[in-house]
C-alpha cells in the first residue's frame, strides 16, 4: 500500500510551492541562477518558485537545509564548487555524495580582480620585483567556500603576497573593495559583473584552462606558467534518495527552462553561454571535480589548522 501512495504522490508532482535554496547571499551568482530560472520553471511545473536564502559557513548553511529537508522534490539547492571545498575544509557532516545531482548550466573561471584605484594593470605588478609587490588584502566569501580555496591556491601559485579575509558573501566582499577596506578579491566573476563592467574593477588573471568570452582580454594561469584549470560551475541539487518519476519531472523542467529565452538571454547578457549537462556525463563531471578539489580544500585546512 506504501508502494502505491508514493507513486500515487509522485505522478501528482508537483502540486504544492518548491523552495529553492541559496546558499549564499542575495545579488550573487546563486541568486542570480534562481532567478534566471525561476520564470521557466514556474511556466512548465505550474507552481511557485520560492527562493529561500541560507547565508553563512561559505555556503555550508545552505546546504546542510536542503540535505536535511525531505527528498519528495520540493526542496532544491543552487550548488557549485562549494559543496566540494566545504567538505575539503572539514567544516560539515556531509559529504558531496549526498545530494542527487539534477543539472548544470553553465560554468565560469575564478578571476582575480583588485580596485581600479590601485592602478595595478597587470599581475606583474603585484608579483617581487613588482611596483606594486607589498601585501594585498584578498577577499572571499565565506571560510572553507570555493572563493576562500582559490584566493589561497591563486596567490600560493602566482608567489604573490596575500592576506585572505572572509567576508559574509560576495557582495560583501565586493562592497570592502569598492569601499578602499581590501585590496581585491577572488570570485566568480559573476558575483563581480558590475563593478567588472563599470571598471571599478581591474580583472588581472582567470583560473580557466583557456580565455573566458566574458573576459577575453584577461590572461589565464596557465598562460603566467602555472598548471591550475578550475572553473566553477553553476547547477541544481537536490538531497538524495528522490524517486526516479520526481527525478525525471525535474530533469524535463530543468532543461526546457534552460532554453527559455528569458533564461538564455540572461546567461548570455554575462558573457558565457548555456552549457545544459545532466544524467550520467555530468555525474561523472562532479566526481572529476571532488576528486580535484576536495583534496587542495584539505591540504589548506591543514595548512592553516
Amino acid at each position: 500500500m506504501a508502494t502505491v501512495s508514493s507513486t500515487v504522490m509522485a505522478a501528482d508532482f508537483p502540486d504544492d510551492d518548491i523552495t529553492f535554496i541559496s546558499p549564499a547571499s542575495p545579488g550573487g551568482g546563486s541568486d542570480y541562477l534562481i532567478r534566471s530560472l525561476q520564470e521557466g520553471l514556474e511556466k512548465d511545473l505550474g507552481v511557485n518558485i520560492i527562493p529561500q536564502y541560507l547565508t553563512g559557513g561559505g555556503g555550508a548553511i545552505g546546504f546542510m537545509k536542503a540535505m536535511q529537508a525531505r527528498p519528495n522534490g520540493y526542496t532544491v539547492v543552487a550548488i557549485d564548487n562549494k559543496v566540494f571545498t566545504q567538505q575539503g575544509m572539514g567544516n560539515v557532516n556531509f559529504k558531496y555524495e549526498d545530494f542527487d545531482y539534477l543539472a548544470s548550466f553553465y560554468s565560469v573561471p575564478y578571476v582575480l580582480a583588485v580596485n581600479s584605484k590601485l592602478g595595478i594593470d597587470s599581475v606583474e605588478d603585484i608579483l617581487p620585483g613588482g611596483e606594486h609587490n607589498r601585501r594585498l588584502k584578498i577577499g572571499f566569501a565565506g571560510i572553507g567556500s570555493s572563493t576562500h580555496i582559490m584566493s589561497v591556491l591563486v596567490g600560493k601559485e602566482l608567489g604573490a603576497n596575500f592576506d585572505t579575509i572572509s567576508y559574509q558573501g560576495a557582495p560583501d566582499a565586493t562592497a570592502a573593495v569598492m569601499g578602499g577596506h581590501i585590496d581585491g578579491v577572488v570570485m566568480d566573476p559573476m558575483d563581480l559583473r558590475s563593478a567588472l563592467e563599470s571598471g571599478q574593477m581591474k580583472p588581472l588573471v582567470v583560473t580557466s584552462g583557456e580565455r573566458s568570452d566574458s573576459l577575453p582580454d584577461v590572461p589565464t594561469m596557465k598562460e603566467l606558467g602555472h598548471d591550475i584549470d578550475i572553473s566553477n560551475w553553476r547547477g541544481v541539487a537536490a538531497p538524495k534518495g528522490m524517486d526516479e518519476q520526481t527525478r525525471e519531472r525535474w530533469l524535463s523542467a530543468l532543461e526546457k527552462a534552460s532554453q527559455d529565452p528569458t533564461f538564455v538571454k540572461r546567461i548570455e547578457q554575462l558573457g558565457i553561454q548555456v552549457n545544459f549537462r545532466s544524467g550520467e556525463e555530468f555525474d561523472q563531471y562532479v566526481d572529476d571535480l571532488a576528486q580535484e578539489l576536495i583534496p587542495v580544500a584539505q591540504e589548506v585546512a591543514s595548512e592553516n589548522s
